[in-house]
């Protein structure tokens, strides 16, 4: 699982084979298929390795206002992300090519989505939030892979349009659960 995650490091999902795992950690090409059957396999452990390494570098402060923890969660979902693009964008984008791969985006949008409610203090999200969240979030994800490629603002600019942004669509999307 570690060649694999340094792979996806520097470069995309789809390169992560069992034989380049194979090469890298010096077995067998039948063993690498022992514990993973197809390539497919192991590229949805490798996401999910991917996917939780991500999760667990967004940081939030346990305590202060939610603006305040929510942009501390912000500071450290763009170091991740800054630190290991090819990580994210092996699970933002190479997800949607395949079912088993969706599963795992899916699992980690909904845990970012989880987190955004817990600094909000909106746990449990009703419906409409919840979708205007993971609508952030997708547009947070792809400004900071943006950002990585292209750095054309200072970070705390990025940083400061991004929190802004969450708290300016707050109002609207409450409204989309009226009760």
């Amino acid at each position: 699982m570690a060649a694999g995650l340094a792979q996806v490091r520097i470069g995309p999902l789809d390169a992560v084979t069992a034989d380049t795992v194979a090469q890298a950690t010096g077995v067998s090409k039948a063993l690498v298929f022992h514990y993973f059957p197809t390539n497919r396999d192991l590229q949805v452990a490798v996401l999910r390795g991917a996917a939780d390494e991500l999760l667990a570098a967004i940081g939030l402060e346990p305590t202060g206002n939610p603006s305040e923890r929510l942009r501390s969660g912000l500071e450290s979902f763009v170091t991740a992300i800054a630190q290991f693009p090819a990580i994210a964008r092996s699970v933002v984008r190479s997800a949607g090519s395949n079912p088993q791969l969706l599963v795992v985006f899916e699992e980690l949008r909904a845990a970012i989505t989880d987190l955004m409610a817990e600094v909000l203090e909106m746990a449990p999200l009703r419906p409409g939030l919840r979708l205007a969240i993971r609508g952030w979030i997708a547009m947070a994800e792809e400004m900071i892979l943006s950002w990585t490629d292209d750095p054309v603002i200072p970070r705390s600019d990025l940083v400061d349009f991004l929190h802004s942004a969450a708290f300016g669509l707050l109002p609207s999307a409450l409204a989309l659960d009226p009760d």
